[in-house]
Formats: C-alpha cells, structure tokens, sequence
C-alpha cells in the first residue's frame, strides 16, 4: 500500500504547477489592464485640457463657437470668397494694433457680443482671431488678423498673439475689417494706413492713426484721446465728453461738439504753424476739458 501511494505525491505537486502559472498569468493581465486605462484617461484628460491633441486639430478654436474665454476668442471661419468672420463674447476694451485697409466699428445698443468679418482684398485666405486678456479686472479682447501659410501643423497656444497658429501666420489686419461691438465697449486703435469709420461708440477712446481718412460719428465717449498724423479727421460727437485731447501733426481736423443750452467747454490750444479755430462756448472752469495740440496743419471745434 505505501509503495503504491508514492508516486502519487510527486504527480500531485507536478499537477499544481499549471494552476500556479495560470494565477500569475491572470494577475499579470489585470495589472497590465489597468495601467493601459490608466494611461488612456490621461491621454482624453490632456486633449480635453487643450493638450498637442487639440493643436491644429480641424475647427479647433473657431471663431463661430462664440467663446472669448481667457486665451483665445478664436479663428474666424474661411469662406471662399476669402472672408473670415469673428464671434467672441463681449470686452471693456477692443484693441486694434497696426491695422490698415478700410476699418468700420459700430456700437450697436442691442448687441451682447463682438461681431464681423476680415475680408483681403488680394484674395488671400483671411483668418483673424481674438486674444482675450483679463489682467487689472478689464476685459481686453485684441485681434490679430492672418494668413493661410497652408501648414496644418502650426501649433496655437491660446496666448501667443504673433505666432504662427494652425497654419496661419498672424499679424496686423491688412484689408477690410467690419466690426459690431456693445456700445459701452472701448477702443484702442492704431491705424498705420487707409480709412476708419466709427459709428455710435460710447466706452473710452484712444485713437492714433496716420496717412488716414478717419471720420466718427455720434460717438459718446466720456474720455476720448485722438492722435493725427498727416492724415484728414472728422470727429463728431452726440453727448459731450469729460475729457477729449486731439494731437495733429501735419493733418486737417475738424471736432463737432454739442453744445447744450447754457453749457461751454475749457479749451486750452497750443499750437505751431498752425491753424485753430474753436467755434464752441469756451470758458476757463467748464465740465468738459477739451486740449488741443497742433502742429502744423488745420483744426477746427465746430458746434455738432
């Protein structure tokens, strides 16, 4: 009987071995499962966070999703008439930085957001998008117009206002740029070249232009600050403003006031080789300070 039994214990130790290598064989399979999950969930949580996976990525911060989130409002949409169109939420402040061409801003009492379009007129692909930035508690939304370089692989960081992004390079907005804003929102424009009109604006001016036909209407800022460089200007406004300072160089300027019953501005001019007419009430004291410098050239205050 015990000789019989013997063999039994070896083949029972043998037989153990499989289910042994089975067990680590399974355990190995589930850590391995979940470390690929793992890394799958970090992969979707990057390219949620605007990792590489959304850089260049098709319709990737378009300007038609509406957001002017921190960053980046978006590329305005191509059209293949060579038009791109900018939908971004509302700003305090939109800046424009060496744009020229033909530029059109209206403030609309009715609109929440800031709308138009960038059209090149050499039938270049026209991309524009807008930089938001919310430092000191003003919202700033600046644009920035562009190219097709007709590279997919640019990279667009949100922030980076002169770099390449999604193909396009960007830089000034060279052609025509219509634009809708709120009527509260303020301007910060520099124009090296062209034609401006601004229409109905409200929310604090600051506009430097230079070789430009510059003409505003039925503006209603309460500060507003206008740079003219040999270029022609015509500034009209519907409510008279706190403060308003004009420097021309080279340039014809007229500034249309009104003038409310009894009311009167303080004027202070200085002036070389120039000529300077003030046709308004001027009195040393009033509300609304107007100062003028001119340097050579024409400007006149005309009752609006």
């Amino acid at each position: 009987m015990e000789t019989a039994d013997q063999p039994v214990h070896p083949a029972g130790r043998r037989s153990a071995r499989p289910g042994v290598l089975i067990a680590v064989l399974v355990i190995a399979l589930a850590v391995t499962a979940a470390l690929v999950l793992t890394g799958h969930g970090r992969d979707h949580g990057g390219a949620g966070a605007g990792g590489p996976a959304d850089k260049g990525a098709p319709g990737a911060g378009s300007a038609d999703q509406g957001s002017a989130d921190q960053g980046s409002a978006g590329f305005g949409s191509t059209d293949p008439d060579a038009t791109a169109r900018l939908h971004a939420d509302a700003a305090d402040l939109l800046v424009l930085e060496g744009v020229s061409g033909r530029v059109r801003i209206t403030a609309d009492a009715s609109a929440h957001t800031v709308s138009g379009t960038y059209h090149r007129p050499d039938g270049g692909t026209a991309r524009v998008r807008g930089v938001v930035d919310d430092a000191a508690g003003l919202r700033t939304l600046t644009l920035v117009c562009g190219t097709d370089t007709g590279d997919d692989g640019g990279d667009d960081d949100g922030g980076d206002v002169g770099g390449d992004v999604g193909g396009d390079t960007a830089g000034s907005c060279d052609g025509d740029l219509t634009l809708t804003v709120p009527e509260k929102t303020g301007l910060r424009l520099r124009q090296t070249s062209g034609e401006t009109l601004l229409e109905g604006l409200g929310g604090r001016l600051t506009v430097n232009v230079a070789s430009d036909r510059l003409t505003a209407h039925a503006l209603h800022a309460s500060h507003a600050d206008f740079a003219v460089t040999s270029s022609s200007a015509d500034l009209g406004f519907s409510a008279p403003p706190d403060t308003l300072a004009v420097v021309t160089t080279s340039a014809s300027t007229a500034v249309r006031l009104p003038v409310p019953s009894g009311d009167a501005y303080a004027v202070t001019t200085a002036a070389t080789s120039a000529d300077v007419q003030v046709k308004v009430p001027n009195r040393d004291g009033a509300a609304h300070r107007v100062a003028l410098t001119v340097h050579s050239g024409s400007l006149a205050v005309l009752p609006a």
